[in-house]
């Protein structure tokens, strides 16, 4: 058995286990890092944020699930509009049986992530979000929310527990 929680991506001015929306969500953070204001963390298990999220941190939010370590589904909205969702590792999201509207059409959804990475301030790597799109977990889907966020133009460190003392 895999793992199962949730990847957030935001920015904001203080810890994202500070902010309203994510206090309220029943999940425990397990390791976070920065990439100047913009923040990674990460939850277990599955925990959706309410959309208040955007309002708080006036700014786009990824939201990435990961299910058992072998698929992911992704959504990302902004407050300028660019909104979008689809799952990482499609064939492995297919046998779960997760319907085809959320895995999304690879061209339609780099199109969009391409253009709420730009809307976040970011330099995203287009075909890079395309490969990452089009990829299986090999073994992990976990590396595929890595690359995904990579691709968009975060920079994250390899992250640091929240439980360590340091």
């Amino acid at each position: 058995m895999g793992f199962s929680g949730t990847f957030l991506v935001a920015r904001a001015d203080r810890p994202l286990t500070e902010l309203s929306a994510l206090r309220a969500v029943d999940a425990s953070p397990c390791w976070s890092a920065g990439d100047g204001p913009w923040q990674i963390l990460q939850l277990s298990p599955i925990a959706e944020p309410d959309d208040s999220i955007v309002t708080e941190t006036a700014a786009p939010v990824l939201v990435l699930h990961v299910q058992d370590s072998d698929f992911a589904g992704v959504r990302a909205v902004s407050p300028g509009g660019p909104v979008w969702h689809c799952v990482l590792s499609p064939e492995t999201a297919r046998d779960y049986d997760v319907p085809e509207r959320w895995i999304g059409e690879p061209d339609e959804v780099t199109d969009h992530a391409v253009a709420w990475a730009e809307e976040a301030g970011l330099r995203p790597d287009r075909a890079a979000v395309r490969a990452v799109l089009e990829a299986e977990s090999d073994p992990f889907a976990e590396d595929l929310v890595v690359d995904l966020v990579h691709a968009l133009g975060f920079r994250f460190d390899a992250g640091r527990s929240l439980h360590d003392p340091r």
